[in-house]
């Protein structure tokens, strides 16, 4: 009888152990392909920050529209704002997405450093930066086809642990 019963917590923790293991292997591809969105939004992020810059000049220069959609949330029953009140709502508001960008881009470029004395470093900004394909990535580095997608991958695996620490090992 102990034996059984000795037998079954051993299963039941080499079960645990297990679904363990391949959680932390679900939790390292997360952060891997999470990592490569970002890296992917990179430059468009960068780009949403000056249109988001212009939104705030043009706001301050011609005011809002009355008719825009995007202030009625700044709009309550029964209280009446001003059209400076609502000028400023939207451009904290702006302000505020701006900074939560600008929160990512830093988080990406220390990330970058991490691997910017690799040889092998134009791969990611080849790759996510400029959209380029891995043959034209390898025409730019001279080698294989195989050597830039493994690179590219060691690459986004030690930026992954930068952005996710320890949950991004696998």
């Amino acid at each position: 009888m102990a034996k059984t019963k000795q037998a079954t917590i051993e299963e039941i923790i080499q079960k645990a152990v297990a679904a363990q293991r391949i959680a932390g292997e679900r939790q390292a591809q997360d952060a891997f392909k999470a990592t490569e969105k970002r890296l992917y939004a990179y430059s468009i992020i960068r780009l949403k920050i000056e249109n988001d810059r212009e939104r705030i000049d043009e706001i301050r220069c011609a005011g809002v529209h009355t008719s825009s959609k995007s202030i009625v949330r700044f709009q309550r029953s029964g209280v009446r704002l001003t059209n400076e009140e609502i000028e400023q709502a939207q451009i904290q508001d702006i302000t505020a997405q701006i900074a939560e960008d600008e929160h990512e881009i830093e988080s990406i470029d220390k990330a970058l450093t991490v691997i910017s004395n690799d040889p092998y470093a134009k791969v990611i900004q080849y790759k996510y930066f400029e959209g380029k394909n891995d043959g034209e990535i390898a025409d730019l580095i001279t080698c294989d086809e195989r050597t830039v997608r493994r690179n590219k991958s060691r690459l986004v695996g030690r930026l992954a642990v930068f952005l996710y620490g320890a949950e991004a090992i696998g």
